[in-house]
C-alpha cells in the first residue's frame, strides 16, 4: 500500500464538514485518539480541532450530535489519477475504485475510523491556539436509552429475543450489522419463561455470557460474533504495508502497530507477516480484539495499535479463562 499525504476529515450532523475534499495546504489540524474493542463497553474517541472560526465553534456541542471521523492517506490533488474521480465507499466506509479494490496509488485509503455521538465539547486556549476538544461515544444513545419490557413463553428461540433487543436499539440509532451466531445457539430455546426487562445493554450482556458470543457497537452498527469467531474482511499487515517495528507475541495472540489503515477493525481478521518472528497463529491470522487509532494530519504519529487473538483451525484461541 502506498502512503502519500495524511487526510483527516470530520463531519457533523447539519452538514458541517471540516477538511472536505482532497488534501489541501490549508487544512484544519485534527488530532485524535480512538479506542475500539469487541466487548460491549462503548468505543470512545477524543478529537481535537485547532483554531476553528468562532461561528463554527459555537455551532457544535450538543449531546448526542452525530460525528464521523475519516482518516487515511491520499495523494495531493496534482497527482489525481483515474481512481480519484471514481472512488466510492464500500460497506466498511473505505474508499474503493469502481473495480472494488481499495484505492491506493490514486485515491488513497481514507475511510471511517469512528462514527458516534458527541458527549462533551470544550474550547480552550493554549498559547496561540484555540483547541476544541470533543469527547465522543459509539452508540451512546442506544447504550443509555434503549430499554425492553417483554415476556416470552418457554420454548422461545433465544435468537428471537436477541432480535427484539436489536430492534429496540435500532430505534435509538444503532443500526443492525453483521450477526454471526455461535453454532450452539442454532435452534436453542429458553426452557423456562423468560422476561426481558430494563436496559437492552444489560439484557444482551446476560444472554451473551450464557451463549458464548460478544456484541458491540462498531461505528453506530450493532455486531455480534461468537467468542471464538469473526466476521468481515482481512487486512494484511507486513513491513511493506505499513507495519511499525516488530510484533510482540502474547500467550494467545499478538500486539502490533501499523500505519493508520481504516480496514483494521475489531471483529475482523488481520494477517500479520514478520521477517524476524514466527507468528503463533495459522498463516499469521488473528482476530482484532482491540485497536487504538492515534495521530493527526500534520506531524507525529498516524497509526493503529492492534491486539489480536490467534486463529487456529478456523477458531479464535481465547486463552485461559479464569
Amino acid at each position: 500500500m502506498l502512503q502519500y499525504l495524511r487526510k483527516v476529515r470530520a463531519s457533523f450532523n447539519g452538514g458541517l464538514v471540516i477538511n472536505p475534499g482532497l488534501v489541501s495546504v490549508h487544512e484544519i489540524k485534527i488530532e485524535f485518539s480512538i479506542s475500539k474493542g469487541i466487548s460491549s463497553s462503548p468505543n470512545s474517541a477524543e478529537i481535537k480541532l485547532y483554531n476553528l472560526a468562532e461561528t463554527t465553534r459555537n455551532g457544535m456541542g450538543k449531546e448526542f450530535d452525530a460525528i464521523t471521523l475519516e482518516a487515511g492517506y491520499m495523494p495531493p490533488a496534482g497527482m489525481a489519477g483515474p481512481g480519484v474521480l471514481n472512488y466510492r465507499r464500500n460497506e466498511n466506509g473505505v474508499y474503493v475504485s469502481d473495480f472494488g479494490r481499495v484505492a491506493t496509488e490514486y485515491s488513497g485509503n481514507v475511510g471511517i475510523i469512528f462514527k458516534g455521538a458527541v458527549r462533551d465539547v470544550e474550547h480552550k486556549r493554549e498559547g496561540t491556539n484555540i483547541i476544541t476538544t470533543i469527547a465522543c461515544g459509539d452508540g451512546d444513545a442506544a447504550f443509555r436509552r434503549a430499554t425492553i419490557s417483554k415476556s416470552y413463553p418457554s420454548g422461545t428461540p433465544v435468537k428471537d429475543v436477541i432480535d427484539d433487543i436489536a430492534k429496540q436499539m435500532e430505534a435509538k440509532g444503532l443500526s443492525r450489522g453483521e450477526f454471526k451466531y455461535p453454532e450452539a445457539l442454532e435452534g436453542k430455546t429458553f426452557k423456562r419463561p423468560y422476561a426481558a426487562c430494563g436496559s437492552c445493554v444489560r439484557e444482551l450482556d446476560t444472554i451473551g455470557r450464557g451463549n458464548g458470543f460478544y456484541w458491540s457497537s462498531q461505528n453506530e452498527t450493532l455486531e455480534l460474533v461468537p467468542s471464538d469467531g469473526f466476521v468481515g474482511t482481512v487486512a494484511l499487515i507486513t513491513p511493506e504495508t505499513g507495519m511499525i517495528g516488530t510484533p510482540a507475541i502474547t500467550d494467545n495472540g499478538v500486539r502490533v502497530s501499523a500505519l493508520l489503515n481504516p480496514e483494521i477493525r475489531p471483529n475482523r481478521r488481520a494477517q500479520i507477516k514478520s521477517q524476524t518472528l514466527e507468528m503463533n497463529a495459522a498463516d499469521g491470522m488473528y482476530r482484532v480484539s482491540e485497536c487504538t487509532y492515534s495521530g493527526d494530519n500534520y506531524t507525529g504519529e498516524f497509526k493503529v495499535d492492534i491486539t489480536g487473538e490467534a486463529i487456529k483451525g478456523g477458531k479464535v484461541d481465547e486463552g485461559i479463562k479464569r
